[in-house]
């Protein structure tokens, strides 16, 4: 697919260098064009040979030469670069294929690099924010008293909003027909019951929380440990 020798993106994507980036490939083809266009006003005829075997010259590329390598000569008859002839279906699409291959390659290497700064960042911001185990265990212990405290209020608006669902349940007993019941009445059930709902979706949420604060630690001291081997 890639017959240029010169063509540095092309020897690139050959050669699957893992450290040469898809963008450097393209700056040295735009380099290597740039150059050929300086060569052009130094040609002074164009050959080529055909699956023949023939060999046709001229001032222009000869209609002969169509399809085939042409090469570029001074006056003196130097070989000053090379065209290629246009690529066939299948070898543009093979090309293309490669690109695209090269192009995703490139991207998990960058990603790979990013995830890998990141990581080396909070190693670095771990061992700044600990200076043993006992610490993290010290800053675990704060987060679940934290959690712990304010699960213990949730709780005790709950046990106010259950004696409450109580006191209005009373009320509502001396109404043997619901639409007997005052409208202000009916209200305040909805809402302590909605509210109550709302209570005790929080309180599940700060028990959760625990869990998740468990778990966090436990990979800080984990990670700790494996930064400082185990000291």
């Amino acid at each position: 697919m890639c017959r240029t020798p010169v063509l540095a993106a092309c020897a690139l994507l050959l050669a699957g260098t893992p450290d040469a980036t898809l963008a450097q490939a393209k700056s040295d083809e735009a380099k290597e064009k740039a150059r050929i266009n300086a060569l052009r006003a130094h040609v002074r005829s164009y050959r080529c040979v055909t699956k023949g075997g023939r060999k046709y010259y001229g001032s222009t590329i000869p209609a002969q030469c169509t399809g085939e390598l042409v090469e570029a000569l001074s006056a003196q008859g130097t070989l000053l670069f090379r065209i290629e002839p246009p690529l066939t279906p299948e070898q543009r699409a093979a090309k293309a294929a490669e690109e695209k291959k090269a192009e995703a390659a490139e991207a998990a290497k960058r990603e790979a690099q990013r995830a890998a700064e990141m990581q080396s960042r909070r190693d670095r911001a771990l061992l700044q924010t600990y200076t043993d185990e006992e610490d993290i265990e010290r800053v675990r212990q704060r987060a679940l008293a934290s959690n712990r405290q304010a699960a213990e209020q949730v709780e005790v608006r709950i046990a106010q909003l259950k004696q409450r669902q109580e006191q209005l349940a009373k009320q509502a007993e001396k109404y043997k027909d619901a639409s007997e019941m005052p409208h202000k009445l009916e209200q305040d059930v909805k809402a302590v019951d909605y509210d109550l709902s709302l209570q005790e979706r929080l309180l599940e949420s700060r028990k959760r929380e625990a869990a998740e604060i468990n778990a966090r630690y436990d990979e800080e001291k984990r990670k700790y440990r494996e930064l400082t081997g185990g000291k």
